[in-house]
């Protein structure tokens, strides 16, 4: 007597809206005056957010909505992806508190980990991580008031960079499993030797990785290129810098994306994020992945987007 295994339901199935989560409400809140909160002392980088009294992270309105178009992305790389393995697994380092204030708006959003959280085709298992364990503390506290007891989700604090603290990360995730790996630190903070363990240690694997290229552009100007070394994995970004921001971005972007490919991803492509009003590049959001499918699908997701309110996209090299 044959039996057929229950078709499992996947993460960010976009072809189908997301129901209503009864009973649970989203962290949102619009201050009436958003210079109450905005322009209180921050610790930590943080400050307490209004609508449960727990840290959130001031971010600027790009930030703010980065979390909703990654999940956009994933989306359709992961619902694709799914069929292929029996098990599809998040892991995100640089989690925050789960909760990010808009310091333009007085908007309190939901982080990248609550909005991974709250969709209607869950992945198989969430694993978190963070530096500063206000943060682990406030998302476990938040992940439990919104979701309740959840097993398949791991909080783990420690520092991304620490092969250590990767161990007991990695020790969470099914090595068979295709690993969603997002990394995108508050600062770039981001070691390349930390993509490269992961790389290593997970045949499927599919990195979306926040490459600040102005940021590492402004600090090998000022003379810092500690940082950038370790990010880049290059033994002189000084080599990097040109008076011009622009071509710096693109030495920035052929470096890192020949060194993805000495991990095997061969398969890469990026979305620009730039400022409201100046329209200044920031940052690129770089898919890399083993496999070709995931960059077809990228594509596909980013066919003229919606521009959220404060954030304007670019494709490809935004210096053109």
């Amino acid at each position: 007597m044959s039996h057929k295994r229950p078709k499992k339901e996947r993460l960010f199935d976009v072809g189908k809206p997301e129901p209503k989560q009864v009973g649970r409400k989203r962290h949102l809140h619009a201050l009436d005056d958003p210079s109450e909160q905005v322009h209180l002392p921050a610790r930590d980088g943080l400050v307490p957010a209004l609508v449960d009294g727990l840290p959130a992270r001031p971010v600027k309105t790009h930030s703010a909505n980065k979390a909703r178009m990654v999940r956009r992305d994933l989306g359709t790389v992961s619902k694709a992806m799914a069929r292929q393995w029996f098990e599809v697994q998040y892991l995100e380092l640089f989690a925050g508190p789960g909760l990010l204030l808009d310091d333009v708006t007085g908007e309190e959003v939901p982080g990248s980990p609550l909005e991974a959280l709250s969709i209607s085709r869950p992945f198989d298992r969430y694993v978190f991580s963070d530096y500063a364990g206000v943060c682990t503390n406030a998302l476990r506290q938040r992940i439990d008031a919104q979701f309740g007891p959840r097993p398949d989700v791991d909080v783990l604090q420690g520092d991304a960079n620490d092969p250590a603290h990767l161990e007991r990360v990695c020790s969470h995730i099914n090595p068979r499993a295709l690993v969603i790996a997002y990394l995108d630190p508050a600062k770039p903070n981001l070691r390349f030797e930390t993509v490269r363990f992961l790389a290593q240690r997970f045949q499927f694997i599919d990195f979306i990785i926040n490459l600040p290229f102005s940021g590492i552009h402004r600090s090998l100007a000022a003379g810092g290129e500690d940082k950038p070394r370790l990010m880049l994995n290059h033994p002189n970004p000084l080599e990097l810098l040109h008076r011009d921001e622009g071509r710096t971005a693109k030495n920035i972007r052929a470096h890192y994306d020949a060194q993805l490919h000495t991990l095997g991803l061969h398969h890469r492509t990026r979305r620009c994020v730039r400022t409201a009003g100046t329209n200044s590049p920031l940052y690129d959001i770089v898919l890399a992945s083993r496999h070709p499918r995931a960059i077809e699908l990228w594509d596909k997701a980013n066919i003229e987007p919606k521009k959220p309110a404060g954030v304007q996209l670019g494709f490809g090299d935004a210096f053109e």
